[in-house]
């Protein structure tokens, strides 16, 4: 797991985002390498998703937490913009953060950051809806459960 400050293997400071964001190393798999010899773009959103569920576990909320409240997030929309490639062997940290959480609707927020040189792939913002596993309609958020996020707006 990555730490803050985060640095670049040279040892310069990477400048991100938000202050305080939860940081998930993830690793460049073969797989993940289109035809074009970079990752493939699908593969980002695997990555903040995979962020967003660490994060998640990580303030008390994890799968089993979800289920005993009978509510989940679904993602509704993922807002991505790609800056520059990630290539194989790259070393890659996702740095998420909450933003706005009202009702039943969240915003999270990405940088997906290289390692070696500190630079920005991607930014990115994904808009969560919050579900009733039983009816599959949307219900409001725990008051509790938002102040464990610490949303940032």
């Amino acid at each position: 797991m990555a730490t803050l400050p985060l640095t670049t293997d040279a040892g310069a400071t990477i400048e991100l985002d938000d202050a305080r964001p939860f940081l998930l190393n993830v690793a460049v798999e073969s797989d993940d390498i289109d035809a074009q010899g970079h990752v493939n773009n699908a593969v980002y959103p695997r990555w903040m998703d995979a962020a967003a569920y660490a994060h998640s576990d990580s303030v008390g909320y994890d799968w089993d937490k979800y289920q005993s409240m009978g509510a989940a997030f679904v993602v509704r929309r993922h807002e991505i913009d790609y800056l520059s490639p990630a290539f194989a062997d790259d070393r890659i940290v996702v740095a998420t953060w909450p933003g706005g959480m009202r009702r039943f609707t969240a915003l999270r927020y990405h940088q997906i950051v290289r390692l070696t040189d500190g630079q920005t792939l991607a930014r990115a913002k994904t808009t969560w809806v919050y579900l009733d596993l039983e009816t599959g309609r949307p219900r409001r958020m725990p008051d509790e459960m938002i102040a464990a996020f610490e949303p940032r707006d």
